[in-house]
């Protein structure tokens, strides 16, 4: 039995960050529920509810943008690799390494957002190298639900609009929720709890009444620094936690 009322505050705070950036749930959910002591795999049937519910929403809201040939190759590719990494992290039991991914995803995530130099070669990179650079995110993604961090850079480089962007991170993120979801169901079903899925309506209520309204009022500048310390915080939280 999980504190809901603590799982239900959390969520309700990170579903103001993915209502605004198209992720947070995952992002900030995954190392905060391990810091609270909860394995991975419980850690993922308690906010894939709460996450996929809200980019559901986003992706419906975004129906009439086309999503691109290449994109469509680009996700299947993605989605196998996701599949084949958190099965192996299931049957491998990884999760200390897990842990030590997290952290440095986070880390790596934040350094290459204070730096534009950094950013401008990554996003060449991710134009040029896009199926290699889905591939390496799915790995990530499936080990750690951390995936994000990369997404976050690889729609910044193939869209210039908010509005764009937050669509193509939410695509991905229904994406890897459903696949995740249904490994689990066959791998784990033990991981699945009544509690992800009581709390993912309080998510879709803050989407609406709090997140949603941030987004359209907000300026990016502002929340894209705030997020980049928060990632960088956090990741030096979990790998000081997994080396004490």
């Amino acid at each position: 039995m999980h504190d809901v009322y603590v799982l239900s505050v959390i969520i309700a705070l990170l579903a103001v960050v993915q209502s605004i950036f198209g992720m947070g749930i995952l992002v900030f959910g995954t190392p905060t529920l391990l810091l609270l002591g909860f394995d991975f795999t419980t850690v993922l049937g308690l906010l894939l509810p709460s996450s996929m519910a809200i980019s559901s929403i986003q992706v419906w809201s975004g129906r009439n943008l086309p999503l691109p040939a290449q994109e469509r190759v680009n996700m299947k590719i993605c989605a196998l690799v996701v599949v084949a990494s958190l099965a192996i992290l299931m049957y491998a039991n990884l999760k200390a390494r897990a842990d030590i991914l997290i952290g440095l995803t986070m880390l790596s995530a934040a350094v290459i957002r204070y730096s534009r130099r950094l950013q401008t070669r990554l996003q060449g990179f991710v134009q040029r190298q896009g199926r290699a650079y889905v591939a390496v995110m799915g790995i990530v993604h499936g080990l750690t639900n951390m995936g994000g961090a990369l997404l976050a850079v690889y729609a910044v480089s193939g869209y210039s609009e908010k509005d764009q962007v937050r669509l193509a991170i939410a695509r991905y993120y229904l994406l890897f929720g459903a696949i995740q979801l249904c490994t689990l169901t066959v791998l784990r079903r033990s991981a699945l709890s009544w509690e992800g899925l009581a709390i993912a309506p309080i998510a879709v209520i803050v989407y609406f009444s709090v997140g949603n309204l941030l987004f359209k009022r907000t300026g990016a500048p502002l929340y894209e620094r705030a997020m980049t310390a928060f990632i960088g915080a956090y990741g030096a939280v979990v790998l000081a936690k997994t080396f004490i």
